[in-house]
This record gives C-alpha cells, sequence and structure tokens, in this order.
C-alpha cells in the first residue's frame, strides 16, 4: 500500500511541481498532524513522568509496567505488550532491568510456550513507593488541565490505542 502512494505521489510530483507544499502549509499540516501533535505531547509528559519517578529509581515506561503487573496475579508477556502497544523487543528491555533489581519474576503459565511474569515483594514495595509520588505528579497534570479537558484527552486516547480506528487504512 505505501509503495503504490509514493509510486502515485512520484510519478505526480515529476509531473507538476505545484504539488510541492508551502512553508505556511506545512505550518498548518504540522499544526494539525495528530501524529505529530500526539509525539510532542507523549514525550513532554514521559519526560515529566521520568523526573518525578527518578527519585524513586523507576522511569515512566518501567513504573507503567510494574502497575501494570500490579492489577494481575500475573500476565504472560504477548497480551502486556499489546496492552501496553508496545512491540516485544520494546517490552523486554525493559522487563530486564526490572527482573535485575528483582521487582518481577517469572511465574508458571497455562501456556507452555508463553512467558508470564508478576511483580515480586520487592517489585510491590517499589510499586508503593513509587505510586504516592506519581499520584501527585498525575493530579498535578490534572489540576493544570482542568478535569473535563483531562476526561475528554483519556477518552480520545483510549480510543486511539484500541487501533480499531486504522483497521480499513
Amino acid at each position: 500500500m505505501v509503495k503504490k502512494v509514493e509510486s502515485t505521489v512520484l510519478k505526480k510530483s515529476s509531473k507538476k511541481e505545484s504539488l510541492k507544499p508551502t512553508r505556511d502549509e506545512l505550518l498548518t499540516v504540522g499544526l494539525g498532524c495528530l501524529n505529530f501533535n500526539l509525539k510532542r505531547a507523549s514525550r513532554a509528559i514521559a519526560q515529566y513522568f521520568d523526573h518525578v519517578l527518578d527519585p524513586v529509581g523507576l522511569t515512566s515506561a518501567r513504573f507503567n509496567i510494574l502497575m501494570t503487573l500490579g492489577t494481575t496475579e500475573g500476565m504472560e508477556l504477548a497480551p502486556m505488550a499489546d496492552l501496553l502497544v508496545l512491540d516485544r523487543t520494546t517490552l523486554l528491555r525493559n522487563l530486564e532491568p526490572l527482573e535485575t533489581l528483582g521487582y518481577i519474576k517469572d511465574i508458571p503459565s497455562e501456556n507452555k510456550r508463553a512467558r508470564k511474569v508478576a511483580l515480586t515483594e520487592k517489585g510491590w514495595d517499589a510499586l508503593r513507593l513509587a505510586y504516592p509520588v506519581w499520584k501527585v505528579a498525575h493530579d498535578h497534570v490534572v489540576q493544570n488541565l482542568g478535569v473535563p479537558e483531562w476526561k475528554s484527552i483519556i477518552k480520545g486516547l483510549r480510543t486511539i490505542s484500541k487501533k480499531r480506528i486504522f483497521e480499513n487504512s
């Protein structure tokens, strides 16, 4: 699909130089582009929470994994990667330090071919230490956005992360 679009664009652009966007058009696209703005916002939020969680020895990504595992008795990696919208390599890269610190451990899975991990007591201790720090930071963000705006953003992000909106592309 992408190659077909690239081919079509290249054929048209070689025929008509007028297809070249102006700087003003590109600025308008950038300001209205969902991908551009979500990436910027995501990086800003991640940097904020990384900074806040640094004193307790966690990154926002690792906190999210601990928090996710804290809602379960353990999770297989494939459903966890799907829930966190991470590829398996990125998930494994984030699990490694948590394992090294003794925060997570492998547990038996009903599916013999799937790896399943759960929080250890040390992981629960880290989560208990990090949670109040995260809560203060989270409440600060919600307060500064305003509750109605925060609820609207969360609703939209949940819709997007389900990926169902991209299936017909």
